[in-house]
């Protein structure tokens, strides 16, 4: 592994940015190279790895060990060095097991959701200590977004059909903000503005608006829409779909659709795998604002041009993959 590692660093550049995505199929976390397409890295993560981030200073991967789907309830988190490739730490988190969600706040502080205690947790990396523990007052807490200000989280809770708009100075709950049913996607405009949930019991997105905290907009007939984000430029509104199989897009300033990107009937990297329906999962977008990821959960991650909503490449990733993330590159 360490001779694959340097012979990688010898053909690559540190320009080069990095795929990180999970296998929760095989409890692992692949390092993909972009330019090339292949995996440099192949590490053990714990039971079902759900999301992953990158630190700020693009070196440290946290990855939230959920566990569950026939596995244990996951109780840690795994932190590994992107540039060496390697795991460099597995940190235990009881009792907030099942976490879930996790965004880094700075390059020694991150937050991270539990189902099992519904709380958002502030844990100091250095030092593998959770700061502490702020409840949600909600069931099934999946994900969490800050705002720009940094004054405010806001958590999305499966299990009530909620967002919990918390002060993240005090901790508390602001208010409670009633969505939909088995509400998990989750994502804030890049101005902090508006919040977009994907409602996947109700095939709805709720769009928030976070000065009232009230719900303005409800767009319907979104099959099953499991995740959202915001173009860097906030003129648009991505929905991962799970029962089309598509990426619906939508532009924000009437929140009507200018786009539906077909994922199903797309050429996979690796037929391998078998013939597991292609449900559009996680996205990302890329640092220059024209490109955004989309995880494809039968075993791929494809990239799309958000100026014409193609697809314009697939990488490979590995059996039942979730959580994605980019390191690096410009």
């Amino acid at each position: 592994m360490l001779t694959s590692v340097i012979a990688f660093a010898l053909l690559t550049s540190k320009n080069d940015p990095t795929l990180l995505v999970l296998n929760k199929g095989q409890d692992t976390i692949w390092l993909v190279d972009m330019k090339s397409g292949n995996a440099r890295a192949k590490l053990k993560t714990g039971p079902n790895p759900n999301e992953v981030a990158v630190s700020p200073n693009q070196k440290i991967a946290a990855i939230s060990d959920m566990g569950t789907g026939g596995r244990p309830v996951g109780e840690t988190l795994t932190f590994v060095d992107i540039e060496a490739g390697k795991v460099t730490n597995t940190v235990n988190i009881k009792p907030h097991g099942a976490p879930h969600g996790v965004i880094w706040l700075s390059d020694e502080r991150l937050l991270f959701t539990s189902h099992v205690s519904d709380n958002v947790c502030e844990f100091d990396v250095p030092s593998g200590k959770i700061i502490r523990a702020m409840p949600t007052e909600q069931k099934g807490t999946h994900l969490v977004v800050v705002s720009p200000n940094k004054e405010r989280l806001y958590a999305v809770n499966a299990g009530s059909g909620s967002v919990s708009a918390l002060d993240f100075k005090t901790g508390k709950v602001i208010k409670q903000v009633q969505t939909g049913p088995r509400a998990e996607g989750i994502s804030l405009s890049p101005d902090g503005k508006w919040l977009a949930c994907g409602n996947v019991g109700g095939d709805t997105v709720s769009i928030v608006d976070t000065t009232s905290l009230e719900v303005t907009k409800t767009i319907d007939g979104v099959g099953m829409p499991i995740r959202t984000l915001f173009s860097v430029d906030g003129k648009n509104l991505a929905v991962s779909c799970v029962k089309s199989g598509t990426l619906e897009v939508f532009d924000t300033a009437k929140w009507s659709k200018v786009s539906s990107v077909g994922l199903k009937d797309k050429p996979i990297a690796n037929p391998d795998y078998g013939n597991q329906w292609p449900t559009p999962m996680n996205l990302y977008n890329l640092k220059n604002g024209n490109m955004m990821l989309v995880l494809v959960t039968s075993h791929a991650v494809a990239e799309i041009d958000t100026k014409n909503w193609k697809v314009v490449r697939t990488f490979d990733s590995g059996p039942v993959p979730d959580g994605i993330a980019v390191s690096g590159g410009r």
